[in-house]
C-alpha cells in the first residue's frame, strides 16, 4: 500500500509499504479521510518535536512514522479476540493512546498519561496511508454522520476538553478565540453550540474568517480587536506565517481578572514581562488533547453542532499529499481551512 513516511525535518516520502495486519484487539481500517493539521505541518517545517521524539509505549521507537492523527474510514478486518461484526462499520479514530495504569490515568486525566502515545504523531502509525491498524478501544462508530466529520472528531474532542477548563467562568463572559483553522473553528463551534458561550473568532487570514462566518460563528478582523474579553483562547499556536505569537497577543485583549486559555502548540521560547500579567491578575490556563470524559460526551456534543464542516474541506488524493498538502500548507495558508487527504 501507499503511505507517507516521516523521516526528519522536511524529509517526508510517499512510499510503498506492507499493508498492516491487525493484532489482538485491533482493527484494520481502510482510510477514507485524513486531515492535515497545523501540528503536522509544524513537525515537517521545524521539527521533529513530537514525531519520533517520544516513543511512548506503542513500540515504534525511532522507526519512521506514518503521520496523520485526525482520520477515519471503514473497518475492513479485525484481529484475534475482536468482534468480527465491526467489519464494514464507518469509524473515526480516537488517536490518544494512554496506559491506564499511571497516576494520571487512574485519576481520569488520561490526556496527561505518563506513557502517552498518539496515532500518527507519537509512537504509533497514523492515517496518511491507504490502511491503518488501531486498537478496538480507539475507534468511534460514526454511523450515519456526514463523512466530513471523520477528520474533525479529534479537534471536536479538543474543544470539549477546552470547554471544561473554563466552564466555571463561561456564564456571562465575552470570549475571543484566536486562530480560525480547523481546530479553532471546532473549538468555537463546541463552545457556542454545546456550552452556550458568547464567542467571537479572529484570524489574520480573511478566507478563514469568511468560512467561519459561513458556519454561523461571529468573526472580527485583527484590527477590530480591543481589550474587552473575559476569556481569550489561543488556538493559533506557533505559526511561521504570522509575525506575532497569538499567546502574547492574547494578553492585549483580555480584561483584568480574565483568563487566557492556551490550546495552540509552541516549541520555542516566548518572551513577555510577567508583571504585565500579574498586575492585572490574569489567569493563564491550558488545555491539552482530550480525556475519557470528553469521549463520553462526544455523541451528545455532536447532536448540538450546527456547522456544515464540508464548507471547510479541500480534498486531495494521497498521491498529492507532499506538494498539495504539506508544501501548500506552508506557502498558501490563506487559500484553505482544512486539507483532507482521501487515499
Amino acid at each position: 500500500m501507499k503511505a507517507l513516511k516521516f523521516y526528519n525535518q522536511r524529509d517526508i516520502r510517499l512510499e510503498e509499504v506492507a499493508k498492516p495486519i491487525p493484532g489482538d484487539g485491533e482493527v484494520l481500517i481502510k482510510v477514507t479521510h485524513s486531515g492535515i493539521s497545523q501540528t503536522q505541518v509544524n513537525e515537517f517545517m521545524e521539527g521533529p518535536y513530537l514525531i519520533n521524539a517520544i516513543p511512548g509505549d506503542a513500540g515504534l521507537g525511532s522507526d519512521e512514522l506514518i503521520p496523520g492523527h485526525e482520520f477515519g474510514g471503514v473497518i475492513e478486518g479485525v484481529g484475534p479476540n475482536t468482534d468480527s461484526r465491526l467489519v464494514g462499520q464507518p469509524v473515526a479514530v480516537l488517536p490518544r493512546i494512554s496506559c491506564g495504569d499511571c497516576d494520571n490515568c487512574q485519576g481520569g486525566i488520561e490526556n496527561l498519561c505518563a506513557n502517552l502515545a498518539y496515532y500518527g504523531l507519537v509512537g504509533a502509525h497514523g492515517g496518511f496511508a491507504e490502511y491503518a491498524v488501531v486498537k478496538r478501544d480507539n475507534i468511534f462508530p460514526v454511523g450515519s454522520l456526514d463523512t466530513s466529520l471523520y477528520s474533525f472528531i479529534e479537534p471536536i474532542l479538543v474543544g470539549i476538553n477546552a470547554g471544561r477548563q473554563i466552564e466555571d467562568r463561561l456564564a456571562g463572559s465575552k470570549i475571543l478565540l484566536l486562530g480560525a483553522g480547523g481546530v479553532g473553528i471546532c473549538v468555537a463551534a463546541v463552545l457556542k453550540d454545546y456550552f452556550g458561550a458568547d464567542i467571537v473568532i479572529s484570524d489574520f487570514l480573511p478566507f478563514r474568517l469568511q468560512k467561519a462566518a459561513e458556519l454561523g460563528i461571529k468573526t472580527l478582523r485583527s484590527e477590530e480587536l480591543t481589550c474587552e474579553y473575559d476569556i481569550v483562547i489561543d488556538c493559533a499556536g506557533s505559526d511561521p506565517a504570522s509575525q506575532n505569537a497569538a499567546l502574547l497577543e492574547s494578553f492585549d485583549y483580555v480584561k483584568s481578572n480574565g483568563i487566557v486559555l492556551m490550546i495552540g502548540s509552541y516549541f520555542h521560547e516566548l518572551s513577555f514581562i510577567p508583571m504585565s500579567v500579574i498586575a492585572r491578575q490574569v489567569q493563564l490556563r491550558s488545555s491539552f488533547a482530550y480525556d475519557s470524559f470528553a469521549v463520553g460526551k462526544l455523541n451528545e456534543v455532536l447532536e448540538t453542532l450546527e456547522p456544515d464542516f464540508n464548507l471547510l474541506i479541500h480534498e486531495i488524493p494521497l498521491e498529492d499529499i507532499i506538494d498539495e498538502g504539506y508544501f501548500r500548507s506552508e506557502v498558501d495558508k490563506g487559500g484553505f481551512v482544512r486539507i483532507v487527504v482521501k487515499p
